[in-house]
């Protein structure tokens, strides 16, 4: 997370790279938290996948073989199709935490939100490697690399954000303390502009390059 922070200021000159480097200082104690939400979702994703019964360890088998049986035959992909529903998910998540962080019940939900994301990543690299063994370790990283990585990324900012907004709300409604809501909100709004971009570059990388990257790694199950 740090190479992120470092790479972004680096070419954004030294006013911006302390103004930063003091916000992050400050706050580190807030994004440690949430990584370690991150961290045992992940764990707790890749646990699960290793104690599902048999039954449900082959149907899943069952349609990831189908997948890749259609990767190496070549049937076409509809590209769109997968476009639109890497968008409508990725911004369902966004408009999810920014609906929350509306609220004080966002200081919950929106790190759980985050922990299932994470817990959906683990259980999708944890079942990879329950099925395909070693193999499956290198299918699992191509499958979540780098989309879903950086979409885990853009989350974690997002809920960080979303706390920091929920925690003000709280403050003004509970403790009348007196502070610019609507700059705090303005400020939030173009962060999650910002971040939804970025979203939208790791959607059209999942629609268009996620499937050749996985085809070129089918080797490995032969």
């Amino acid at each position: 997370m740090y190479f992120f922070f470092y790479f972004f200021i680096y070419l954004n000159g030294d006013k911006l790279k302390n103004k930063m480097l003091q916000e992050l200082k400050k706050n580190k104690y807030k994004y440690i938290y949430l990584i370690t939400i991150i961290i045992i979702g992940f764990l707790s994703g890749i646990i699960l996948s290793n104690i599902l019964s048999y039954n449900d360890q082959k149907e899943i088998s069952n349609l990831i073989n189908e997948y890749f049986i259609n990767l190496k035959e070549d049937i076409p992909i509809n590209y769109f199709h997968n476009l639109l529903n890497s968008l409508l998910i990725n911004f369902s998540y966004v408009i999810t935490f920014f609906i929350l962080s509306m609220s004080i019940i966002g200081l919950i939900l929106n790190p759980f939100i985050l922990f299932i994301k994470s817990f959906i990543i683990g259980f999708s690299v944890g079942i990879m490697i329950s099925i395909y063994s070693f193999n499956g370790i290198l299918l699992g990283i191509f499958a979540v690399f780098p989309h879903q990585i950086i979409n885990l990324f853009v989350y974690l900012i997002i809920t960080f954000f979303s706390i920091k907004l929920s925690l003000n709300l709280f403050k003004l409604i509970f403790l009348k303390k007196q502070f610019n809501f609507s700059l705090i909100l303005k400020k939030y709004l173009i962060v999650l502009g910002i971040l939804s971009i970025i979203l939208i570059i790791s959607s059209l990388y999942e629609a268009f390059l996620s499937d050749f990257i996985l085809k070129v790694f089918t080797f490995f199950l032969n």
